[in-house]
């Protein structure tokens, strides 16, 4: 599309892509995607920052390109060769100097999300053009002075990072992209913070207008990430948390045929490292991303919060097919890997309350795929940690350990050691059988 491969001193309102050679198409914060920031803004009763903007905007478009473009029919080839896209997208913000600086470090980011080939271009977004723009005079400021900034996706983890932290008077920061996401963050929000003015709790609202194609969704880190690290600039503050467990966060292949970011990486140690990276760079100050749960198993987060009520951790969801249901009341399925994380962890965090409390489709898993390719995973782990250089072993069974810096190699092996001993304690309790998942 010659005619829309503009200088980019243009003045432009709207911006385009094309995957994998293909014709460009109109890419429109507003008609092929929606990005509603508007009850953020309002509530912090001040402008986001136009560097702020331009990433939850940069962030929303390629999550957009990433769900309407279909991967190669081939993905499933033995070396993940299939799995990636080529990528051109031209996107107008308000400092494309700054962005063009900054375009090394997004695409190193993005294709470590995606495996995805990413060629970004910037032009001059029309003033005043922005979804997130906004013309309101504001009188006061709305938020506590020093109040920490966190994401919240109301998973079980954001949750107990919440609770946590309760007496700082966080602020927290979420992206939905369907109704019942929605819903979820705000009852589980409402649980922990119940009448407690001084906690405030923002959403973006992120959607299609036409169907998606794609559901690997791996831009999803850039996504929630940038919501949370513009929010916070927006608070003239440069620290962010993010309340993954470890386990979760380096999310360890379970399939011998899963390559690279097969295996979502949306909170992996390396993908807040390169956040902390491009935020530094795009804001000229150091940028820092708290993980106060990423040394700690599920269970041991669980464990660390023992405040956080029953129908709390029953309200938040955890499935992977969970938020995909769009139906509020909708229960979790049980048997998926995150569902099993989830039941593991609070079997081995004595939470049996919570567990009950919860509905499930499935309350027995076993015999499972999911459980099979656990307890693939599972072996494989003991093995490594009993050779008798246990990162060695990890290394050799499991290379994309190599990737969890700024991880020690021994925190790392304490890590997965422990959870080892929980899956060992309460594994009975889902069917699991040792030494049965070649199949996997």
């Amino acid at each position: 599309m010659s005619a829309s491969e503009q200088s980019n001193s243009q003045v432009q309102r709207s911006g385009w892509f094309s995957a994998d050679g293909g014709d460009s198409r109109p890419l429109r914060l507003g008609y092929e995607a929606w990005l509603d920031g508007s009850a953020v803004v309002g509530r912090l009763a001040r402008e986001l920052p136009p560097h702020a903007a331009d990433l939850i905007e940069i962030a929303a478009m390629t999550y957009a390109a990433d769900r309407l473009s279909r991967r190669k029919a081939d993905r499933d080839t033995v070396d993940g060769s299939g799995w990636g896209r080529r990528f051109r997208l031209q996107i107008p913000v308000r400092r494309p100097d700054l962005w063009a600086a900054a375009a090394a470090e997004l695409t190193e980011f993005l294709a470590w999300l995606t495996h995805d080939d990413w060629a970004l271009m910037f032009c001059q977004l029309y003033p005043g053009a922005g979804s997130l723009d906004h013309s309101q005079g504001f009188l006061f400021d709305m938020v506590p002075d020093g109040s920490p900034a966190a994401l919240f996706s109301g998973g079980l983890d954001s949750a107990l990072g919440l609770a946590r932290d309760l007496e700082l008077d966080p602020v927290a920061v979420s992206v939905y992209t369907n109704p019942r996401m929605r819903a979820t963050q705000r009852s589980v929000f409402s649980g922990i913070c119940g009448g407690r003015g001084r906690c405030m709790h923002l959403q973006y609202r992120v959607s299609l207008h036409q169907a998606d194609c794609e559901n690997s969704q791996r831009t999803r880190g850039l996504l929630f990430l940038a919501a949370g690290i513009g929010t916070v600039w927006g608070l003239g503050q440069d620290r962010l948390r993010v309340y993954e467990n470890g386990i979760g966060a380096i999310n360890l292949p379970y399939l011998r045929s899963q390559h690279g970011p097969q295996a979502t990486r949306s909170v992996h140690p390396h993908t807040l490292w390169l956040a902390e990276r491009l935020a530094s760079k795009v804001s000229g100050r150091p940028f820092r991303i708290d993980t106060p749960f990423m040394l700690s198993t599920k269970a041991e987060a669980v464990r660390s919060v023992p405040q956080i009520s029953t129908a709390t951790i029953a309200d938040t969801v955890s499935c992977d097919a969970g938020f995909a249901a769009r139906v509020p009341g909708a229960r979790q399925c049980g048997t998926c890997t995150s569902c099993l994380l989830r039941r593991q962890a609070l079997f081995a965090a004595g939470r049996f309350d919570a567990d009950a409390a919860t509905a499930y489709r499935t309350r027995n898993p076993a015999g499972s795929d999911e459980l099979t390719a656990m307890t693939w995973q599972l072996d494989r782990l003991a093995s490594a940690l009993a050779d008798r250089v246990p990162w060695h072993g990890l290394v050799s069974k499991f290379p994309p350990v190599l990737d969890t810096s700024p991880l020690a190699p021994a925190e790392v092996v304490r890590l997965y050691r422990a959870y080892v001993w929980e899956w060992e304690a309460v594994g009975p309790e889902f069917g699991l059988r040792r030494h049965d998942g070649a199949a996997a």
